[in-house]
């Protein structure tokens, strides 16, 4: 409890140390644990929902903690303890227990990024091979463009060459 005459911080609801009413660390952040396989697309999942919920400056750095002695310390503790627990139930016991113990979400997910983050040179020939031998087969003209684009995309995703965003081509990638 708050002491006499100390009041919480408000703070914009874009603010990532902001708590909407909604938040909650039993609710599911994505739908699929992570086993250990396939963690870019966990990883794009899980990143999308902390964007959704303006969250993912805990995993990236730019929300760090602030001073003890400082009004937002207490809410970044909550913040940080909320996002832990999202991405610790979002993994498989095996994995949660391994990064249980870390005490930032930066450290956790640094952790996660430095051990699983780098097989994308053999995720990438896997997704190559896939989609080098993809038939159409049995499958309809839709379930096939689908995972035809699936592949693509992950191939794009996983090969880490950059792409424009800026639709201007003022950017210097192209």
């Amino acid at each position: 409890m708050a002491a006499q005459g100390s009041r919480t911080p408000q703070v914009e609801p874009t603010d990532p140390l902001y708590v909407h009413p909604s938040d909650n660390p039993a609710q599911p952040l994505v739908s699929n644990v992570f086993t250990g396989d396939n963690f870019d697309n966990w990883k794009r999942s899980v990143s999308i929902a902390l964007s959704a919920r303006h969250k993912l400056a805990f995993t990236d750095g730019p929300c760090e903690c602030p001073p003890v002695a400082s009004a937002l310390h207490s809410l970044w503790q909550r913040n940080n303890a909320m996002v832990q627990y999202w991405l610790l139930n979002s993994l498989s016991e095996n994995i949660r227990n391994s990064v249980l113990y870390f005490d930032t979400t930066k450290a956790l997910w640094d952790d996660l990024e430095c051990r699983f983050g780098q097989s994308n040179k053999a995720r990438l020939f896997q997704v190559q091979k896939e989609f080098l031998c993809l038939t159409q087969g049995d499958l309809d003209i839709a379930s096939y463009y689908t995972k035809a684009k699936q592949l693509w995309d992950e191939s794009r995703a996983v090969s880490g060459v950059p792409t424009c965003t800026c639709a201007k081509c003022e950017c210097g990638i192209n």
